[in-house]
């Protein structure tokens, strides 16, 4: 296994995880074209174990290839487990047996994905990994474009969402005190503008899950209308929908 200096000489040269893998089958004197999943996985996860234990920053990637090796590892074990080995037979009895035996066997069934049973080669490994570790890549990237669109769509504005949802359940009431009806979406918004809409649209559906307002739409694309849920010492006095 890589020593202390090993590890701290490594981290200081930035390498890959490739070259971390190529390192410790090297180290661990495994056979190139034939790489031992379990043992790579194993070993891989105590290097990145020591490394946490040294205080070193450990990358993103180092983890994420650390997974990749223990769910291959997984996938081979558990295909081992269910394999079953019929012992070779020396006797009529013995031949029986293994007759009972194939006649229990379930029919073959075609693999819905082809699991390694046995080695392989470094070059095969590394490629696997790279594609695995493309596709996260690609999820995260897919992550990070969904936020910054929803970013350009909501407004951070200058005042914090409390002070929003205040300002607005006021303007509500107002309406509602004035018109005695329920009120428009519309007259909650300063100018019928995307940002402006979502502005007044995040508020509102923070009072409809509190309880405060109900809001209903009659037509879709049409008019939200809001209706201010309140008690008085009477009845219920329903005001305004979305």
């Amino acid at each position: 296994m890589l020593s202390d200096n090993d590890l701290i000489n490594l981290m200081i040269s930035e390498p890959s995880w490739e070259d971390v893998i190529v390192k410790i089958v090297a180290e661990e004197g495994m056979d190139p074209w034939a790489v031992d999943i379990c043992a790579l996985a194993d070993v891989f996860s105590t290097y990145l174990a020591k490394m946490d234990q040294l205080d070193l920053r450990v990358p993103a990637r180092f983890i994420l290839i650390t997974a990749i090796l223990l769910r291959m590892k997984s996938d081979i074990l558990a295909e081992k487990k269910q394999r079953i080995l019929i012992p070779e037979s020396t006797s009529v009895a013995k031949d029986e047996e293994l007759m009972r035996t194939l006649a229990a066997l379930p029919p073959l069934q075609p693999p819905l994905k082809r699991v390694p049973l046995g080695t392989v080669t470094m070059n095969e490994l590394i490629t696997a990994l790279r594609k695995a570790f493309e596709v996260q890549e690609r999820r995260e990237r897919r992550k990070l474009k969904i936020r910054a669109i929803v970013e350009r769509a909501v407004p951070a504005g200058d005042t914090d969402i409390t002070k929003r949802i205040e300002n607005l359940l006021a303007a509500i009431n107002q309406a509602i005190d004035e018109l005695h009806h329920d009120v428009e979406f519309s007259k909650l918004v300063n100018r019928w503008e995307r940002a402006e809409i979502v502005r007044a649209l995040i508020p509102l559906l923070h009072l409809s899950q509190d309880g405060k307002v109900r809001v209903k739409q009659e037509e879709l694309f049409k008019e939200i209308l809001v209706e201010l849920r309140r008690k008085d010492s009477n009845a219920t006095i329903q005001k305004g929908a979305a």
